[in-house]
């Protein structure tokens, strides 16, 4: 089938408005011109307003999420002998990071309905050798928070949120990314604020904070010749990446409400379809939808894959959100795993995210939504 429609629609796109724009260039010319591009005052403003909007003591840019995970498992000082639970349905960095650090991380399950971790499935896999948990909120959609911080305390463990969805996202009132020891923001292109490239932690610790804005800096604690004082990275945040990440921010409660407003179209029609399950939120927590995340029933008229398909004829980009940790061909060529993460399995076999930005008019989701609609006279 030939796509007539001449307009693609993306599954994610970074939004800046002509006014953005402007701005942004100015302010990187400026930079350009005092010949100080990396780190310094931009970065330094970036995160004094990032721990400002989500009330912790300290942010610490990075120039990725990635990074910005390895730097909070390295402040942990974990041996080989540690244990990491990370979840099985998540971005392979979370499970990265810990393998970084030579310590080893143990899967745990997700939900079947909200594709997260829980306490539960977080408990079934504890150890006397587990040091410290980390939940991802997957497409912005917060984890049972409560109940995984109260097993946490009662354990012992160091609780870290890897909250490269969650900007924005809100659990009873409180915003993802203040539950944890340490949490960790991705600012990549597609998510829901972005600066190019980019990441940042936040902390209440100081002995965190100190430890990273060394790590970050190759061992030193200031740009320059300084001494070097430990094993670093050159994990540092430029200004010019800066610019854009503070541009952003100051958009942030808005983008997560029209990313609000879409889902919420998406989700009045799609419910209406029986062989589709949007991701599950619940009531009380408020997800930045970063990823508008569909599970295709078995009752389902076509696969998943065939589906994608059909939207691509259409115009319309898919993904998929994750293929399971165990599944990759690098993590089952190194680990010899013998469980099974059913529920993981299903998700990253039946699941795909739908095109969900800001960029987005009401027009693009009535369409993607007609597309799917229209499927069963096209299948039959």
């Amino acid at each position: 089938m030939v796509n007539l429609r001449k307009k693609i629609i993306r599954v994610g796109h970074p939004y800046f408005s002509d006014s953005d724009i402007s701005e942004i260039m100015s302010k990187i010319a400026l930079v350009l011109r005092s010949g100080w591009l990396t780190s310094g005052e931009v970065v330094e403003e970036f995160e004094k307003k990032f721990s400002n909007f989500f009330g912790t003591k300290y942010a610490i840019a990075l120039n990725s999420g990635t990074a910005a995970l390895h730097a909070i498992l390295s402040a942990l000082k974990l041996s080989s002998d540690d244990e990491v639970i990370v979840p099985a349905n998540t971005f392979i960095s979370t499970v990265f990071a810990v393998l970084y650090v030579g310590a080893k991380p143990i899967l745990s399950d997700c939900d079947i309905d909200t594709f997260n971790v829980t306490a539960e499935t977080i408990e079934d896999n504890l150890s006397p050798k587990t040091k410290a948990v980390i939940v991802t909120h997957i497409g912005g959609n917060p984890c049972e928070m409560d109940e995984i911080v109260k097993l946490c305390q009662e354990k012992d463990l160091i609780l870290i949120e890897d909250a490269a969805h969650a900007h924005g996202s809100k659990y009873r009132g409180k915003l993802c990314g203040t539950f944890g020891l340490a949490n960790a923001f991705s600012f990549y292109p597609t998510k829901v604020i972005t600066s190019g490239e980019g990441g940042m932690v936040t902390t209440n610790s100081n002995e965190i904070y100190e430890f990273i804005r060394k790590f970050r800096n190759v061992g030193r604690a200031e740009i320059g010749h300084g001494p070097i004082v430990m094993l670093g990275y050159n994990y540092r945040m430029s200004n010019i990446h800066a610019v854009i990440g503070l541009n952003q921010l100051k958009h942030l409660e808005e983008f997560v409400k029209k990313r609000n407003e879409l889902a919420k179209m998406y989700n009045e029609e799609l419910e209406k379809i029986e062989w589709i399950e949007p991701q599950k939120i619940y009531t009380h927590s408020i997800s930045s939808y970063y990823a508008y995340i569909i599970k295709i029933l078995p009752n389902s008229p076509v696969s998943r894959d065939t589906l994608m398909e059909h939207l691509k004829e259409k115009g319309i980009e898919t993904t998929i959100m994750f293929r399971p940790v165990h599944e990759q061909p690098y993590f089952k060529s190194r680990f010899n795993i013998q469980n099974r993460y059913p529920n993981a399995e299903f998700v990253g076999a039946n699941t795909l995210v739908l095109p969900l930005h800001v960029s987005m008019t009401t027009e693009d989701v009535e369409y993607v939504i007609n597309a799917i609609k229209s499927i069963k006279n096209e299948y039959r």
